[in-house]
């Protein structure tokens, strides 16, 4: 599982974090030396009709981002002016979608890592059971009330985070992750008990001392959308996967395998199907990884990626 660009996770909390870990190390990865890591997340399955819960992330270096932040002020320019915010469920606007495939070709030139988590609805626990609810916000030294399903959600995203921090960061870096304002962020408290998550992950995996660690959301972006474009990348991923694993796991009968070749004859929509033959493209310095957690018999579960993105 060598790779020179990721440290290996020591005594990982959760069994699926190697599974995670081991298909992250099959990439080349892109390395990252410079002071400041932004990573921007998104997620998406909300819907009662979509079967999976997806966790969007992208690591990237923001010393390495210039020719990519060329691009985008040329490309808002032309296409958004006004300002107008790019996301997956806003992508019915005509000026949004005339956007869309510049917006994602020159993606591809962030030297990035794109990480997404598809995890099956009916895979209840992956962090702590429901009886576990009281000792894990002790445990934590958590301030708000929450519920399992939320914190489930919550300790899914942070500890997804915390092994990209742990495998790609280097001593003194600074790490700033923002995230969509959705309601795992819905007000400061929320926020802090976030932090709080992340710190103890990133406490037990990191042995090197980190510059600072921050948490915020798109609200901090200062008027010019680099925060927002940062984290249209997995929004508009987020949307993407849960609409592709929802549509394979319908056709397959229930169940995404990583051993069977899935014949897909009915078109996804029309944003879906641009992003989907983006996300397979070849030669982008932008790395993409999508991973499934499907739940097998009564309590079993594979996790596998799903197809091999360069």
């Amino acid at each position: 599982m060598a790779n020179m660009n990721w440290k290996q996770l020591q005594q990982p909390l959760f069994r699926w974090a190697s599974s995670v870990e081991r298909i992250i190390c099959a990439q080349k990865l892109p390395e990252f030396s410079g002071t400041d890591i932004l990573i921007a997340s998104d997620y998406s399955g909300s819907h009662i009709s979509s079967k999976y819960q997806v966790i969007s992330a992208l690591y990237v270096d923001l010393n390495t981002i210039q020719q990519w932040e060329t691009n985008r002020k040329a490309i808002r320019q032309q296409f958004l002016p006004d300002g107008r915010r790019l996301s997956f469920k806003a992508l019915n606007d005509k000026k949004r979608r005339k956007i869309l495939i510049p917006f994602l070709q020159i993606a591809d030139l962030l030297p990035a890592l794109s990480l997404t988590v598809a995890i099956k609805k009916n895979i209840g626990n992956l962090c702590f059971r429901e009886e576990e609810l009281a000792q894990a916000k002790k445990s934590f030294g958590l301030e708000c009330q929450w519920r399992h399903k939320h914190l489930e959600t919550a300790m899914r995203v942070a500890h997804l985070i915390s092994i990209l921090v742990a495998g790609l960061s280097a001593p003194k870096q600074n790490i700033y992750w923002i995230s969509d304002e959705d309601e795992l962020f819905a007000n400061p408290a929320r926020s802090g008990d976030l932090q709080r998550i992340l710190g103890k992950f990133t406490g037990h995996y990191i042995k090197h001392e980190l510059g600072e660690l921050g948490i915020g959301t798109t609200s901090i972006d200062e008027g010019d959308r680099l925060e927002e474009d940062l984290t249209a990348i997995p929004d508009l991923i987020a949307g993407a996967v849960s609409e592709i694993a929802t549509r394979l796991c319908e056709i397959a009968g229930g169940r995404i395998t990583p051993t069977i070749a899935i014949p897909v004859y009915e078109r996804f929509s029309p944003k879906t199907e641009i992003i989907n033959s983006w996300m397979w493209s070849t030669g982008s310095i932008l790395k993409r990884i999508v991973i499934i957690f499907d739940s097998y018999g009564k309590n079993g579960m594979t996790i596998f990626n799903l197809g091999q993105m360069e």
